[in-house]
């Protein structure tokens, strides 16, 4: 129904706007520029700006319609800091898969060119665990129904109607919590009027190649059926030193079918869809920095100098292991609005199951030092149903309750090579590590020998490598998670200006959860060293866990006017507790060596983590100025953010527990203004101060010391990979031609944020990521009676940064190099061309 409400308000011309605006790139791009690009983009928007110089009087804004309060509602109105972007918007900067609107809504980071979630901050609160025992904290959802975890959440924008991105805890406004923030991507529905559709064809450097299209099919005056599809490629652009074809490479393709019924008070829409991803995965790259790296390289490289190129897209890497990023997912949704004069009931039906496979080169190094691999498969399904008052009167509502259930497997993988492991470690050969761990071992006052292991993990006691001179450490976890919730909202109108929402909302959460080692498939001697640490000889550990949470929000509003919206709020969040995917409890996983403590079922269970929670308080401010030519947003906010949900490091063990607290603040700004009747401007900013106690575990016990803070070195730090500012820019010009009903249009896009830490220790401690986040994009083209063609730039002054990056410890015997990752696509140049009807 609330879909009906915004076809019904576009006319057929904005619906053909629509289509041939429609913009396709491919995998995320943004990089940093020197001075003489800044003097160059100057230029850029001056020559764009020149476009619109003929008006005189500028335009009004067009109004955008959001639902994220679960009515339909100007954006304007909402008191939500939400970034709402249209389908025109997406497609003018070239946006192809949710985490590319990132880069365009202010608060948020994080957009890595894999299918992670992790990176992905909302003021600086993220996923601190690459596991499948707990849940992400920033949520996805398509058309409200929950997108899942990694491999399964980050989907294609094709065919999109519009996007809504939402900061602060939202556990009132979708089925499941969201406890740092959420996307909510509204695909484009049937409409029953009239046939129409759109293609689009683009062509680039690197033989890029992506086709986009949709049909519109009236089957009756009740009925329709929706048909979208995409298909786009491209070869990589990242040199390896180590020989084999270019990095980061790419082919995807995806169909949506979506059938349309409605009535005067019902509307339901039906979903089927299909996404298959073949890309590359996450490619990394070592700096040649580092104390350790220094020191150790030709250790771990048999005595040999490793060669690294200063060119920022070209790497030496093994990749002995084919580095893939692929994902098969197939949904079916069922939407359903009946209108019942007093409310409005709304049923949410969602199915969804995927296959996933990523594998990475870690080390970044010409060597088998660390290869990280996660296969995986899992089904998803949910059901909300909800009540929404349609009353006009002073008193306003929804309620609603939710549940869900999913099953996921995942295999693990951690490989490294058995030289390089015991050369990484200071030890001459591997027999000398061999009898160190495992003939005679003074360990916290135990002694152990290897005869106590031979019916766990030895034939003899004399060292031999493994047929292939690996070490494949493999766990697999298997995990059965169902929860339900129930909430309310009431809003209450005291005045006409003033009014209040109170809503509350109840959560269970239940996890049944085991933990498997595999064995070795090489036999290696030194199995369940490289990631575990612990076997399990016996079968599978196993528990299962519970948690409940209550949350609440209070929101007051006043409208000084009827173009003014001032609210203030205070919300609690709550994501329920799980396991860690690398790490058992027990008396077995105490007092033990490294890769020799045993999991027995009965006696060991896989670890397990509590619930985080956070109390926000937000004060916003929104107008719409100048008779209705330009809107701003502002939003205040301070969160105190407790019980981290974090992997780190006891010793060589990956541990995922609750670990301190976080406290942050900050500033966010938008403004969007239609400069002159041809020119349109939207700008965006944020700031953020995080401050985090109690997470020395992050940093271990004194093992860095800084000169001021001791062995609390940590302590008071900022949470990292998330940027103390972000802005963007977007300036959209649209000239007429002549009296044929042509237009030139174009589109100058810029976002850039600030460096980032990339470890918990203090700066000096650690690498900062390579050249700040900056990224500019232009486009040009005219179109004519439906069809379009345009010419485009993308990172016009082609500079290189990095998504993010990993520091070494500096202390010497590290094994790993310090490194970066996902270094930026180059400048790219292509052509579009584009038919609606």
């Amino acid at each position: 129904m609330i879909d009906n409400m915004r076809e019904k308000k576009m006319t057929k011309q904005q619906h053909n706007t629509k289509a041939s605006d429609r913009k396709f790139t491919t995998i995320p791009h943004r990089s940093s520029r020197s001075t003489r690009s800044i003097l160059a983009q100057a230029v850029s928007v001056a020559v764009l700006a020149g476009l619109g110089t003929e008006s005189l009087q500028a335009q009004q804004l067009e109004e955008v319609i959001v639902t994220a309060t679960k009515r339909a509602e100007s954006v304007m109105d909402v008191p939500i800091s939400i970034t709402a972007m249209s389908g025109e918007d997406i497609r003018a900067v070239n946006l192809t898969d949710v985490k590319d609107l990132i880069a365009f809504t202010p608060g948020i980071s994080g957009n890595s060119k894999d299918s992670f979630l992790d990176f992905v901050s909302v003021r600086g609160i993220r996923t601190i665990d690459f596991g499948n025992g707990g849940d992400p904290s920033v949520s996805l959802y398509k058309n409200g129904l929950y997108q899942g975890r990694n491999g399964s959440a980050v989907s294609t924008l094709y065919d999109i109607d519009r996007a809504e991105v939402l900061r602060g805890p939202q556990g009132f406004l979708f089925g499941r919590n969201s406890v740092s923030g959420a996307m909510n991507i509204i695909t484009t529905k049937p409409n029953v009027s009239e046939m129409e559709g759109y293609a689009q064809l683009d062509v680039g450097e690197r033989d890029l190649i992506a086709f986009e299209g949709g049909i519109n099919l009236p089957i009756s005056d009740n009925a329709a059926v929706r048909i979208a599809g995409y298909h786009s490629q491209e070869d990589g652009y990242v040199e390896n030193d180590f020989g084999g074809p270019d990095l980061i490479d790419y082919e995807n393709q995806g169909l949506r079918i979506t059938g349309r019924w409605e009535t005067d008070n019902l509307t339901a829409d039906l979903m089927i869809e299909y996404e298959d991803r073949d890309q590359f995965g996450t490619v990394y790259r070592a700096t040649g920095e580092g104390d350790a790296f220094l020191v150790d390289q030709t250790r771990i490289n048999g005595g040999e100098v490793i060669s690294l190129s200063r060119d920022g897209r070209t790497v030496n890497n093994d990749n002995s292991l084919q580095p893939t990023d692929e994902a098969e997912i197939f949904s079916v949704s069922l939407m359903i609005d009946y209108d019942m004069g007093w409310a409005t009931l709304t049923s949410l039906t969602g199915y969804k199951d995927h296959d996933y496979l990523y594998v990475e080169d870690y080390d970044a190094l010409p060597t088998v030092t660390f290869n990280y691999g996660q296969d995986q498969s899992g089904d998803y399904f949910e059901q909300e149903l909800r009540l929404s008052s349609n009353d006009d009167g002073p008193l306003g509502w929804y309620a609603g309750a939710s549940y869900y259930q999913e099953d996921i497997e995942t295999v693990f993988l951690g490989q490294q090579e058995e030289d390089v492991y015991c050369l990484g470690y200071w030890f001459n050969t591997c027999q000398d590590m061999f009898d160190y761990y495992n003939y005679l071992d003074d360990y916290n006052g135990n002694t152990y020998y290897c005869d106590y292991y031979l019916d766990y993990y030895f034939s003899s006691c004399d060292w031999s490598g493994s047929a292939d001179g690996l070490i494949n450490d493999r766990n697999r976890i298997k995990g059965k998670y169902e929860g339900y919730s129930a909430y309310v909202d009431l809003r209450y109108e005291f005045t006409d200006a003033f009014d209040m929402n109170f809503g509350v909302r109840y959560s269970y959460d239940e996890k049944e959860f085991s933990q498997e080692v595999l064995q070795d498939s090489g036999n290696s001697l030194l199995a369940y060293k490289a990631q575990t640490g612990f076997s399990t000889p016996e079968g599978a550990l196993s528990d299962k866990q519970d948690w409940n949470d209550t949350t609440w929000r209070i929101v007051a509003n006043y409208r000084p006017n009827e173009d003014t919206l001032i609210f203030a709020s205070v919300a609690t969040g709550y994501k329920s507790g799980g396991f860690g995917s690398f790490n058992i409890e027990g008396p077995g996983a105490d007092g033990c060596p490294f890769g020799l403590c045993v999991g027995l079922p009965g006696s060991e269970a896989p670890g397990d983590f509590g619930p985080e929670t956070v109390i926000s308080y937000e004060l916003g401010y929104k107008a719409t100025l100048f008779n209705g030519r330009s809107q701003l947003a502002t939003t205040a906010f301070y969160y105190e953010y407790e019980d981290l949900q974090a992997i780190f490091s006891e010793g060589p063990k990956q541990i995922v527990d609750n670990v301190g607290e976080l406290d942050g603040y900050g500033l966010e700004l938008e403004l969007s203004t239609a400069i002159t009747d041809n020119l349109t401007l939207r700008v965006g900013a944020s700031w953020l101060e995080t401050e985090a106690t109690g997470i020395q575990a992050f940093c271990g016990a004194g093992e860095v010391l800084d000169p001021v803070k001791g062995a609390d070195h940590c302590e008071g730090n900022s949470i990292p990979w998330a940027p103390k500012y972000t802005a963007f820019a977007v300036l959209n010009g649209v000239y007429p031609v002549g009296d044929s009903g042509g237009e030139m249009f174009g589109t100058l896009s810029w976002s850039w944020e600030d460096d980032i830490r990339g470890d918990w220790p203090d700066e000096s401690l650690i690498y900062q990521r390579i050249a700040t986040l900056n990224q500019t994009d232009i486009v040009l083209g005219y179109r004519q009676s439906g069809w379009s063609a345009a010419g485009y730039v993308e990172n016009v002054f082609d500079d290189v940064w990095y998504d993010g990056n990993y520091a070494d410890d500096p202390t010497p015997g590290t094994i790993y190099a310090q490194h970066a990752f996902g270094p930026a696509r180059p400048r790219t140049v292509g052509v579009r061309l584009g038919y609606d009807f």
